[in-house]
């Protein structure tokens, strides 16, 4: 599943433990949009000569995805969560 970047979704996802995210950048032609950033969260710090052959760098939850989350002109901020894994408390 993707998600539109929000503050209150980078919040959860830091709340969660996760401290990377993995980014991709495409150029698009939409009609609100000339660049795509795809980001997928991860829990473990990325090896930049080993990332994983799709993305092209990442980035440390709390700072530059701190920024997207905000907005940046004419870009598309997207989250994959597809491989967030939600922890539920047992407090009640």
């Amino acid at each position: 599943m993707r998600s539109l970047l929000t503050p209150k979704l980078l919040q959860f996802l830091i709340n969660q433990g996760y401290r990377y995210c993995l980014s991709k950048t495409t150029c698009i032609f939409g009609p609100d949009a000339n660049v795509c950033i795809i980001l997928t969260p991860v829990k473990y710090i990325p090896v930049l000569r080993r990332l994983p052959e799709k993305y092209d760098t990442y980035f440390k939850i709390t700072e530059e995805p701190v920024q997207m989350a905000d907005g940046i002109d004419e870009t598309l901020i997207i989250v994959d969560l597809s491989t967030v894994k939600v922890e539920h408390s047992s407090e009640v």
